[in-house]
């Protein structure tokens, strides 16, 4: 019995500790964590011990929350695979191999590799756990947890209830269309975004307008009301209202969405998927059929829709649209600045990256097209490399150098999975950017630098001075752009150090390479690993800095 698709669901491990009348809860979820990360996580165990003396241990807790017809499906399909597993350890203990493989072998979190997690822990060299499951239901939604105890006789259920109970009151758990949401993934789209204004709407309830074009109420429960900014608030057209407008289905294939803002953002990830594919290849796909076998998908696993017959647009009208948008968001990724597409995937691919799972798997399986994502767009050469360092080094003339240098960065990009290279000394309006890569990985170590990287070759004697990288964040902040990397090969200044850790306070990660550390790739660390190393630090300087609050 196969587990049913995974998408539109939360899954999440709860762990906790009771003391007296206070509860500490660390949840770990496939929103926050949508990668391989996840199993990291999971194991990691970060309550330090301080935090947990004297604490009685709540169960660990997998659950899956969603829609109900679904996670009965998935109910069904645990329990039977729980016992198939049981069955098999009972003939021949070959299945704990299996399971440690099968933990380790996935890029993403879906409902499969959720349930060899679970069954890892359930099932060990050492002890057998007895399973053991909760369900709360509320109408359409359906909380589902699975945890063990090491007796038949235990009974856990009062402390799995406080920790539920706990838990739902901190997320606030809801279902919109069929897709499971809480206030934890819905506010975490709103980090980084600055207050523009307070406005009223026309009831006169109060919100803050926010850059990138969403209306967040004051009140109690702002999550929920938080919506695109629209002509009820200023009483004329927006450009969040024209782009659902643009991509509604309705008008030419008839698809109604009763959450059209939320199939939007579904739509613009798969927009932003196959604006990351090769061009010559996009060009081969009947966007059409691909476009109309999404609303299909989107309509069974996300967002329930009616069938209108009646339409507006002709269909090769509206797929004409399509691909304009297609091409702006396609430009966009090359450096163009457009301020409704940059700042739509500038502030949206922050969290919403973690649909791309699941658009790229939809993308593979409706279409010919191959997705990039866990493997380099090359593969790693010490000699080519090393006989590039020597050519770099041999260069006499400037723009030897400089051409050099980008060729050398073109390569170590290629290196690192899930970053592509669009466009080289690209010319875009106001500034000319050495380096433009998109970012289409599985890492959510990477996806810290955003959707689109900006990169600067510096290849002169002098080191890169302050000036050089107060000039890249005006170029930054027109292309709706948080991440860059700047190579030198002379290093930095003290000051130029100092300006990018203030520029790390504001939100803006600018990567220093040097050439010297350039030189120890492929030998002590591949490109990724240097890559990673840095992002790391960056984390370490932001966890006890609390001048970010004040920037």
């Amino acid at each position: 019995m196969r587990f049913p698709d995974s998408t539109g669901l939360l899954l999440t491990i709860v762990d906790g500790f009771i003391k007296g009348e206070e509860m500490m809860v660390q949840p770990i979820d496939n929103y926050h964590y949508p990668f391989h990360d996840f199993i990291d996580k999971a194991q990691a165990g970060e309550l330090i011990s301080s935090d947990i003396e004297d604490c009685i241990k709540v169960p660990k807790l997998y659950i899956i929350a969603g829609y109900r017809d679904k996670v009965y499906r998935v109910e069904q399909t645990w329990r039977t695979k729980i016992k198939q597993a049981f069955e098999q350890f009972c003939q021949n203990e070959q299945i704990l191999k299996r399971i440690k493989g099968e933990v380790k072998k996935r890029e993403h979190y879906c409902l499969e590799s959720f349930y060899w997690l679970y069954l890892s822990e359930l099932m060990t060299g050492d002890h057998v756990y007895y399973p053991r499951e909760m369900k709360i239901e509320n109408e359409d939604l359906v909380i589902l947890a699975f945890y063990w105890t090491p007796n038949l006789d235990d009974n856990l259920l009062d402390r799995v209830e406080q920790t539920i109970s706990f838990w739902m009151d901190r997320e606030q758990p809801a279902l919109k269309g069929y897709q499971y949401l809480n206030r934890s993934f819905i506010l975490q789209n709103m980090i980084g975004r600055k207050v523009l204004a307070t406005i009223p709407d026309r009831e006169g309830n109060w919100g803050l307008v926010l850059e990138g074009g969403l209306f967040l109420p004051l009140a109690d429960d702002f999550e929920a009301g938080l919506c695109k900014l629209n002509s009820n608030h200023i009483n004329q057209w927006t450009v969040g209202e024209v782009e659902e407008i643009l991509l509604n289905p309705i008008y030419s294939f008839g698809y109604y969405y009763q959450d059209i803002d939320l199939v939007c953002e579904w739509f613009y990830v798969f927009l932003y998927g196959l604006a990351t594919v090769d061009e010559e290849v996009l060009a081969t796909v009947d966007l059409k059929s691909l476009y109309q076998s999404f609303c299909d998908y989107i309509g069974k696993h996300i967002c329930p829709y009616t069938l209108i017959e009646e339409k507006i647009l002709e269909v090769s009208q509206f797929i004409a649209v399509l691909k304009i948008t297609l091409g702006n968001i396609k430009e966009y990724l090359k450096g163009e600045e457009e301020a409704g597409v940059s700042k739509n995937i500038l502030m949206m691919m922050r969290n919403r990256h973690a649909y791309l799972p699941v658009v790229h798997k939809f993308i593979r399986r409706n279409s010919d097209l191959a997705i990039i994502n866990t493997s380099c767009s090359i593969t790693f050469d010490y000699r080519y490399w090393e006989n590039e360092l020597d050519n770099l080094r041999k260069a006499t003339r400037s723009d030897e150098k400089g051409k050099r240098l980008e060729d050398l960065i073109q390569y170590f990009i290629g290196a690192i999975p899930g970053l592509k290279v669009t466009d080289v000394r690209a010319k875009r309006g106001r500034a000319e950017v050495d380096i433009f890569c998109c970012n289409i990985s599985y890492d959510s170590c990477l996806w810290k630098l955003g959707a689109l990287v900006l990169i600067e070759c510096k290849n002169r004697k002098e080191k890169v001075e302050v000036s050089d990288i107060r000039n890249m964040v005006p170029t930054m902040e027109a292309k709706g752009i948080h991440g860059a990397m700047i190579y030198s090969r002379a290093g930095f200044s003290s000051v130029a150090m100092s300006e990018i850790k203030h520029q790390l306070l504001g939100g803006k990660i600018i990567v220093p390479v040097s050439l010297e550390e350039l030189e120890r790739v492929g030998k002590e660390k591949s490109a990724y690993d240097l890559l990673r190393e840095k992002i790391d630090h960056f984390d370490k300087i932001l966890e006890d800095d609390d001048r970010q609050l004040y920037f």
